[in-house]
């Protein structure tokens, strides 16, 4: 669902702006600097975290494409054309943007902290993090790896405290991920 809103970089600016206000009035941004670290640890530990979700992504893609061979490449390629439509740099920016200051907030900063602050919030909150990423059943594969997803960004905000690490890592991972995901859907031979 939340990739649709992203196909289109207007779009994806208004459900930013939408889903930031909604998590502003349930409290959700009070979280953001609720750290004992410093905002620079924290801004270091979202981009690393950023970055290992994308290297774990890496090493995920490898695995299935190893094990599953050509019917996961099919998968793969079908459901990025679904996800990425056609998007570009505009649309990758914004739905970073979406993912750390309207998805984060929402997922990490409002429910996480209402349901629970441990394992079974970050469960919880996984699960429905990938309910609202859900496309089709025959894409159950990659709901489960955004529902892996949805519990590392809440481990990243119960194991600091902060939602901004998660804001960071998030953003980062969409950002990047976007386009090397439309790189690997362009050139097979790169997938």
């Amino acid at each position: 669902m939340f990739f649709y809103l992203k196909h289109r970089w207007q779009i994806a600016l208004l459900a930013t702006g939408v889903g930031g206000l909604l998590s502003w009035q349930f409290g959700a941004f009070t979280h953001l600097m609720a750290s004992p670290w410093s905002v620079g640890a924290q801004i270091g530990i979202g981009l690393g975290a950023g970055i290992l979700s994308l290297v774990c992504d890496g090493a995920l893609h490898e695995v299935f494409k190893r094990t599953l061979g050509q019917t996961y490449l099919e998968a793969f390629n079908h459901h990025g054309r679904v996800v990425l439509g056609r998007m570009r740099w505009p649309e990758y920016i914004t739905g970073g943007l979406m993912a750390s200051l309207a998805e984060e907030p929402l997922f990490r900063g409002a429910l996480l902290v209402a349901v629970d602050r441990g394992i079974l919030g970050v469960v919880i909150t996984g699960l429905l993090f990938a309910a609202c990423h859900w496309l089709r059943r025959k894409f159950l594969l990659f709901w489960f790896w955004a529902m892996l997803e949805g519990i590392w960004f809440g481990l990243l905000m119960v194991g600091t405290g902060s939602l901004l690490v998660p804001m960071i890592a998030h953003g980062l991972h969409d950002i990047v991920g976007y386009r090397v995901f439309q790189a690997m859907i362009r050139d097979r031979n790169f997938a």
